[in-house]
């Protein structure tokens, strides 16, 4: 058996500069890899022309869109670009700051950032003495309700009708405006149940997944729709209420990518092997990590992934300092 396609995840800090993305596709054209997932929408910003969210801050020149270059240069070398937009994640910070742009939806509608149930929100944030405004506890504890364990940073709150009809908003604009081959979900899901009013709320995940895909599809016809997922439905289901073999069976999906993101390969082997059962008939690529200097590791896990019945296999992630491991990824 073969896989029919190997992909990159391309972080949004790979696509910061015009040599940065000539550099990416150089190296997928060289390693014969066809399909790029690269992230334009990482935290309620925008790496492309958008009239709906502000400019990511990482972008220096003012004359670049990522998006629009790489769809362009892309199409020369006969690449093609799925749009990766996180969803309900919409903010985070190392040193806690708060985004620059007062048009950042997390300013222009705290009201929308998800809270535990029962919980209000907190005081306005301070200014430091950089002029940056952060919250009163620079880890925003507040929207942290098991105490950090697993907290990723600020979501938007799925159950609100006004949170999701901005989102798909945003989506919509990008297939509009950008002839990409496929549009990818990252973050569609609660961060933990913890943050749910009842395990009933995934509906309400499904709902934005069910309203993208109508809205996508009308936009472009023919967009792969694909979704980024913990890839034990039961865990999935029961951790962050997403339920995506649902949306498989719905198909309100046209590609799954389970991220089986674990240095055990008969881990991997077991996970990817639950996916495909739990959806099989959606097309699948097995998300596998690269890990540092370990090129072996990844090759047996690309076999792992082969064995496990996935259509595909995509690395996480991207990284032009890290050859030895897109080598191992594309030989595999």
């Amino acid at each position: 058996m073969t896989f029919l396609n190997k992909a990159f995840w391309v972080v949004r800090d790979k696509i910061l500069t015009a040599h940065a993305i000539e550099e990416l596709l150089a190296d997928a054209v060289e390693r014969g890899v066809r399909d790029l997932i690269v992230q334009v929408r990482g935290r309620g910003d925008a790496y492309y022309s958008s009239d709906i969210e502000p400019r990511a801050e990482g972008l220096q020149d003012p004359e670049l869109d990522p998006l629009g270059k790489l769809v362009r240069d892309a199409a020369a070398v006969g690449v093609r670009i799925h749009a990766w937009g996180n969803v309900f994640f919409v903010w985070s910070h190392p040193e806690g700051a708060l985004p620059r742009d007062e048009r950042h939806l997390v300013h222009a509608h705290p009201e929308w950032l998800l809270r535990p149930p029962g919980e209000r929100p907190a005081d306005l944030p301070a200014v430091a003495a950089d002029g940056r405004k952060r919250w009163p506890d620079p880890r925003l504890r507040y929207l942290d309700p098991t105490g950090g364990a697993d907290w990723e940073g600020i979501y938007a709150d799925p159950s609100l009708p006004e949170v999701r009809e901005h989102t798909v908003r945003v989506f919509e604009d990008i297939v509009r405006r950008y002839p990409v081959e496929g549009f990818n979900y990252d973050y569609v899901r609660y961060p933990q149940k913890a943050y749910a009013a009842s395990p009933d709320d995934h509906r309400h995940v499904t709902a934005l997944v069910e309203e993208s895909a109508r809205r996508l599809r009308a936009a472009r016809p023919g967009i792969v729709i694909s979704a980024d997922c913990f890839p034990d439905p039961a865990v999935a289901r029961d951790k962050v209420l997403q339920r995506w073999p649902d949306w498989a069976e719905r198909g309100l999906i046209d590609l799954l990518c389970p991220m089986a993101y674990r240095r055990d390969t008969s881990e991997v082997s077991r996970l990817l092997r639950a996916a495909r059962a739990a959806a099989p008939r959606t097309r699948m690529w097995g998300g596998l990590m690269g890990y540092d200097g370990e090129p072996g590791l990844l090759r047996d896990q690309v076999a792992a992934a082969r064995d496990a019945g996935c259509d595909g296999a995509i690395l996480f992630a991207y990284d032009p300092a890290k050859r030895d491991l897109l080598d191992a990824f594309a030989e595999a």
